[in-house]
Formats: structure tokens, sequence, C-alpha cells
């Protein structure tokens, strides 16, 4: 039980952190794809504007301007604050730009017909390759886009079209290598993370399994400490029956004392069962078909005797490998529970069958549904959907408790569900040495 503790504390702080590392990869390397893109589009608008070279009349230094003698020199244009659209975005356009960017144009009539090519800005490609390059770009009629890695901007005037087209190559390989390396990195991050809290769960964890292991210690030692007082309480009720005869007040005492040795008996097993129910199983392979039925068929004779009726519906033949007293313990702890609250005049369905590797378990009976918001806490330990209800019944909040406890012991599952006016419990067994 503890394993699975530390198993499932590692694996929630690893993919907490795997999910943080994603997302914090995945925002930087948007945020630089995008900042690239809007330098491109932008160097893009500067060639266009300017007739295939760059237009950088925004982008001249200040000079100061002569002076006369004993004149104040004009103070210099305030710098302006970078603002964040700056730093997300296509960033400043200075003068060097121009001799580190890469691109040429193609000038073109307005039937597409080639009239000029300059490629004295790129060295990767040749006029043929231009041309070539060009005319597939303006068969996709498209004004901006990406072809192989290049970016280009179709403008048209009322006399022609400019195609100018920017080698983006090096701006994506610089985009790809820091994505991999940020992955690389968090990558390597995400293991050591895992090695040491791997290492370091079982502290962790360790406060909350010295509760637990006092929690049991506690019910364990109580449980042996209450059997004492009603072995004593019932032996002295069957003395008073003996000298002054049954009355409603022993009967009454009786039947507490009967509830309590029960509740007793069941806290133990489920403190034990939780704890050591692996270790002292005795898996063999048994007729579960003939185990279920003999369990279930007793209690048909008590929902008679409440006005309801059991149906059996057991596959025959049904072998299984597991511990047949804990799968006889199951099958009563969800056959009583659905006779004690079916409906009157109601009919229990108990099932039995056989899907591919699994042996399902399941019991229906017609009753008041239970809260969606509770269903997932029937299997808790003491939890009661309807205190009053329960009283009525005599419940004790354990025995569903017992019944998840004995099927995870083989593997399987089990749930509740509303479902055609009733509830449906059903255990999903899987066999032990499977």
């Amino acid at each position: 039980m503890f394993s699975k503790l530390r198993k499932k504390f590692v694996l929630i702080v690893v993919l907490s952190l795997f999910a943080v590392e994603a997302v914090i990869i995945g925002t930087i390397s948007g945020i630089n794809y995008y900042n690239l893109n809007q330098r491109a589009d932008s160097l893009l608008q500067m060639i266009s504007e300017g007739g295939g070279k760059f237009d950088t009349s925004q982008n001249k230094k200040y000079t100061q301007p002569k002076q006369q003698d004993n004149e104040t020199p004009p103070e210099p244009p305030e710098k302006k604050k970078k603002k964040l659209s700056n730093i997300i975005g296509a960033g400043d356009v200075d003068i060097e730009t121009r001799y580190s960017t890469r691109y040429f144009y193609v000038r073109t009539d307005l039937e597409n017909n080639i009239k000029l090519i300059n490629t004295s800005h790129i060295a990767a490609l040749s006029s043929k390759e231009s041309r070539e390059f060009a005319a597939e770009i303006l068969e996709t009629d498209k004004e901006t886009g990406f072809i192989d890695g290049y970016k280009f901007l179709v403008t048209t005037s009322d006399k022609d079209k400019l195609v100018v087209v920017i080698d983006f190559n090096a701006d994506i390989s610089t985009a790809m290598n820091f994505f991999y390396v940020s992955c690389l990195v968090g990558f390597g991050s995400l293991v050591i993370v895992t090695v040491l809290v791997a290492l370091l769960s079982k502290r962790a964890i360790k406060p909350m399994v010295e509760n637990m292991e006092r929690q049991k210690r506690f019910i364990t030692d109580a449980g042996h400490e209450i059997k004492t007082p009603l072995a004593i309480i019932s032996a002295n009720t069957e003395v008073i029956e003996m000298t002054s005869g049954e009355s409603e007040w022993t009967q009454s005492i009786r039947h507490q004392t009967s509830r309590l040795t029960e509740l007793v008996q069941r806290l133990l097993k489920l403190a034990k069962m939780e704890d050591e129910v692996r270790k002292e199983m005795v898996v063999t392979e048994f007729s579960i078909s003939d185990a279920v039925a003999e369990v279930a068929e007793p209690f048909m004779t008590l929902a008679q005797s409440k006005n309801k009726e059991l149906a059996l519906d057991i596959t025959e033949g049904l072998n299984f490998t597991g511990d047949e007293s804990q799968i006889r313990e199951l099958t009563s702890i969800l056959t009583e529970n659905a006779v004690k609250y079916a409906d009157e005049n109601s009919t229990i369905k108990l099932t039995l069958a056989r899907h591919g590797k699994e042996t399902v378990l399941s019991v229906f009976n017609k009753g008041e549904p239970i809260d969606e918001k509770s269903l997932p806490h029937l299997f808790d330990r003491f939890y009661r959907e309807d205190s009053s209800r329960t009283r009525e019944t005599g419940g004790s909040g354990i025995g569903l408790s017992i019944a998840k406890a004995i099927v995870t012991a083989h593997k399987g599952s089990i749930s509740a569900k509303n479902t055609d006016g009733g509830i449906l419990f059903t255990a999903t067994l899987k066999a032990v040495n499977s």
C-alpha cells in the first residue's frame, strides 16, 4: 500500500513538473517564433516600400545641428522608452540590417510576366532559381506566406507587381535549435527531479505513513480491548435470562452486543486487509460459479422474508484463480447490501459473467438513487450516504470498504452507479497469477 502511495507521489510531482516545463518552453518558443515572424514582415514591408531597397529614412541616427557662437546647443531628442511590443515583436531595424538580410526581388507586369530579377543580395539562389521561385509564388495568388524556408510579400501597383523574398532559413534554424536545446534541458531536469523525488519520496510521505500506522494500531488495539467487555456483557445477559427469564431488555442487549461484535470483527478485518491481504491470500484455482451460487442462495430466503426476490444469473463452469474465501465474502457483502436497501416487492439481480480475461460480478437492486456526489465515496471507510436509512437497516459503513479491499487485492476495480431506477454495483476481477 505504501509502495503505491510513493509511486503516486512521484508520478504527481513528475507530471506537474512536465506540465510546467511544457508551458514554459512552448510559451518562450512561441514568442521567439512570433518575434522572428514579425521582424520578417517588417523587413519585407520596408524593402517593398523602397522598391526593392531598404527604406531607412526612419532609422537615421541623430546628428547635432551646427550652432552659432555663444548659442546654447539644442537638446537631443528624448530617447523613447521601449514598449513591450518592441521587446516581444519585430524589434528595432537599424541601418546595418540591409547588409545582414538575404533577399531578392522580382518585378513583373500585371500579367505576371517577369521584367526584372535582382539577386545581388542573396547567394543561395541563382537568377534561374529565383525566376522559378517567383513563378511558384505568383501561382499561389497569396500576398504573403512561406515556401521552403523563404518568406515572401507580393505588392501590386497600377503598373506592375513586386515580389520580395527573404531567406528565413537561418532564423528558423536558430529558433529550432533553441527549441531542441530547451527540450533537452527540460528533459534532463525532469530526469534529475524524478530521481531526486524517488529517493526522497519515502521521507516526504513518512508523516502520512506513520499517521496511518497509528490509526491501524489504534483500531487493532481498541478492537481487541472491546472484545472482552462485549463477551462479559453477553455472558451476563445469559445469566440474567437464566435467573429472571428472557425479556425485551435482554433481547435488546443481545441484539446490540451482536451488532458491536460484528462491527469490531469487520474493523479488525479491514485494518488487516488493507495492509496484509496480499501476503495472506490463499491463491487457488476454484469454481467461482459454484462459490458465488453457494453464498447467494441463502440470501434468497432472506429476501423472501422481506417481500423481495433475489434472481441469480450465474454463468456455469467459470473457474477463477484467487482467494476463494475472499471472493465468497465479496459476494456476501454485495448481496447483503442489495437485500437491505432494495424496495419491497422488487427483484434483486445478481450476475456473474466472463468478459475476456476479466470476471465480472454485479448486483442490482431497485431503490432510491444515491446522490451522484456520494457515489465515489461509498467505498470509503465508515461512509454512509443516508445515516437514518443506514441505522434502520443496521449498516456500519465498513462492508463496502472491505469489498473494495478484496477487489483491489485481485487487481480489479469496483464501482456503483444509478441506473434503471436502482443501484448497480459492479466488481471486475482478474486472476491473481495473470
